[in-house]
């Protein structure tokens, strides 16, 4: 009930405020509703406060339309007053006075809309600011940049507005999304975003300790500043939402719309003549574009952020900056972190060297010391293979190279999962094919005066797996005996793409490259379903022609050298435990001899257990007919039990 009366009061104030110039005191009670919400938040309605700030847009967007507000207007107008001060009543008479009352009060409503805009700002900057009024303000603050300066973008309100949404802790999805969608389709409001960022992260990186940035005017909208990582935060959210100057739907203007008949709502003109000129112009835009990112990745940003300025940095930065090579900093230093850090620059410096030039010595080192067991779980491990492929194609790398490679992965298959196997088989199979120097490493001939030395280092591996200079990491001298290893592989997808690596990769013309593409995103998932999908021609069988004794066969070839000493369990001992173990010995030793004489395990346990207790125990012996009809197979010693079952309830009646 308190609320619809505070509405109506509201209403009637905003109606008499637009209706005569003698209300004009209402626009002062208006403002206070608004600011009154913003000390107290729990006595806020939404209604109440989405009426007076609509109502205070009313008034001031036509005075501001009218020209009179404009930096210009305002400084003759102070400039009028101080003349119109200094001169006495009989001087100029009542034409003085008059002018003297409307500089007064030009200045008066000036000073009311200064303290209109520090309000809306502060409900942008609110955390806990009522969703759908923060998100009037925001259009409020839009259509003032609008209007203000007829035909001119007004930056010196945007960049308030900016630097609000930078600092402010009430930067939500929501308020980003709307921001996004009805602003980001101006050309000028994109451009001047670029220009904003430059300005507001440059200013806050020349300060010294946890100093924040404040705006031009005394206003205290920014006091409530978050830390610099939030800054951070804040500042990729805006950057990487930004469209690019280069597509085609930001062909409009929001400044030049101000002369539109729609009375300002969100529709701007196209783009035309001078306008164009200045926004449209391609090195402008790459250079404020270039700006706004390097001023940023200079900001010390959270891990987080880290990983997702790396991850779009080739798509959405280095082909829209005027000389993408000042990433180069940036992107060493970030190769030099380790880790995941490491292997998303991997991705940018690679265009960096090989689509702008740049030089970078120990970048194989680099890369070969990214080769851990963990990257096979990584996120990006499919980019990754895939970016670690081409950057090994070249043919002019030196044979060490690409045998170091060769051997850090194969060592790396021995330990990685069926999918990383398969990915690392892949990538040696296209450097041999690359590369036939190193060849020597699956067929390497051995002369007789040097087999007695291999046979005396036989198990012994010249390669330093830990050797972070691959050119003495020793791979030329050594063999791929882990591939070989690898056909023993539990999986069947993984030993039969190693039977791949034996033909001649040496001929080029009878061979060709494999995609990691095919395998990078593999995992146990993919291998699994890959499997089940296939239809068997056969039921795969386990068939033994003895019964095992042992964990290990005594014949085996696996474990020349060992000695495996066990004690063979008898039948006799068997029984003699399982009947000491069981009340019904002497029934179970028909039904475990039975099973044993028939070789499988087809007799239902519960049929075997019922037919037994049914029969005297005289009876229980089976005859040569019954162990042969259980020998046969399952249907054939389930007819036998019932017709024992039969014969059974006969005999009781």
């Amino acid at each position: 009930m308190v609320a619809n009366k505070q509405l109506a009061v509201t209403k009637k104030l905003g109606k008499e405020l637009l209706l005569s110039r003698a209300h004009v005191n209402n626009a002062p009670l208006l403002l206070a509703t608004l600011t009154s919400s913003l000390q107290d938040s729990t006595t806020a309605n939404a209604a109440v406060l989405k009426e007076a700030l609509l109502s205070l847009q009313a008034f001031f967007v036509p005075l501001v339309k009218s020209g009179d507000f404009s930096p210009a207007a305002q400084k003759r107008a102070s400039e009028e007053l101080q003349r119109v001060s200094g001169t006495s009543e009989a001087d100029g008479g009542n034409q003085a006075e008059m002018a003297k009352a409307d500089a007064i009060y030009k200045k008066w409503i000036w000073d009311r809309y200064r303290e209109f805009v520090t309000t809306l700002l502060r409900f942008v900057a609110r955390h806990n600011a009522i969703p759908e009024v923060q998100i009037a303000a925001l259009h409020t603050i839009m259509e003032l940049v609008r209007v203000e300066v007829y035909g001119e973008f007004n930056n010196h309100l945007y960049l308030r507005l900016c630097s609000t949404f930078v600092f402010s802790k009430a930067f939500n999805s929501g308020l980003l999304s709307v921001f996004v969608s009805d602003y980001f389709k101006y050309i000028d409001v994109c451009y001047y975003t670029y220009s904003n960022m430059d300005k507001i992260t440059v200013k806050r990186l020349s300060q010294k300790g946890s100093e924040a940035i404040s705006s031009d005017d005394e206003d205290d909208n920014l006091r409530n500043f978050t830390s610099v990582h939030s800054m951070a935060s804040n500042v990729y959210d805006i950057l990487i939402n930004l469209p690019t100057f280069s597509q085609e739907d930001c062909t409009e203007v929001w400044s030049f719309s101000a002369g539109s008949e729609d009375g300002g709502t969100i529709s701007g003109k196209k783009v035309s003549g001078e306008v164009s000129q200045h926004y449209t112009n391609q090195k402008k835009q790459r250079t404020r574009v270039s700006k706004a990112w390097l001023a940023f990745l200079k900001l010390p940003f959270p891990y987080e952020i880290y990983k997702k300025v790396l991850a779009q940095l080739h798509k959405r930065v280095i082909p829209f900056l005027s000389n993408p090579v000042l990433l180069s900093d940036f992107l060493t230093n970030s190769y030099n972190v380790g880790g995941l850090i490491s292997v998303m620059a991997l991705n940018g410096l690679f265009i960096l060297m090989t689509s702008h030039g740049l030089e970078y010595p120990d970048f194989y080192n680099k890369l070969y010391a990214l080769l851990e067991p963990s990257i096979f779980v990584a996120k990006h491990r499919a980019r990754f293979f895939e970016l670690t492929d081409t950057c090994l194609k070249s043919t002019h790398i030196p044979a060490y190279l690409a045998a170091a490679f060769a051997k850090k992965l194969g060592r790396l298959a021995l330990s990685a999962p069926p999918s990383g196997a398969l990915v690392v088989i892949a990538m040696i199979h296209n450097l041999l094919r690359r590369h036939p120097s190193i060849n020597q490493l699956v067929h390497r001939a051995s002369s007789a005066s040097t087999s007695s030395d291999i046979e005396a280092l036989r198990g012994a591996d010249p390669f330093l797996p830990f050797e972070a200079d691959t050119a003495k990491s020793n791979a030329l001298e050594s063999s791929l005996w882990e591939i070989e290893t690898l056909r023993s592989h539990y999986c069947p997808a993984v030993s039969r793409f190693v039977a791949s690596l034996e033909t001649d990769l040496t001929v080029r013309a009878k061979t060709t490259e494999v995609s990691i593409s095919d395998f990078s995103s593999g995992s146990y998932t993919t291998i699994f379903t890959e499997e089940v999908s296939k239809r068997l021609k056969a039921v795969p069988l386990a068939f033994y022609q003895t019964v095992p004794t042992s964990l290990f066969s005594e014949m085996t070839e696996d474990f020349v050298g060992w000695k495996f000493s066990h004690t063979p369990i008898t039948l006799q001992k068997s029984e003699e435990d399982h009947n000491k173990a069981s009340p019904d010995g002497l029934e179970n030793k028909v039904g475990d001899a039975a099973a044993r004489e028939s070789g499988i395990d087809g007799v239902p346990k519960e049929q075997n257990i019922v037919s037994k207790r049914k029969r005297p125990i005289e009876e229980e012996q089976p005859n040569g007919s019954e162990l042969n009809g259980v020998a046969e197979g399952r249907g054939k010693s389930k007819i036998v039990s019932e017709e024992k079952v039969k014969s059974s309830t006969k005999k009781k009646k």
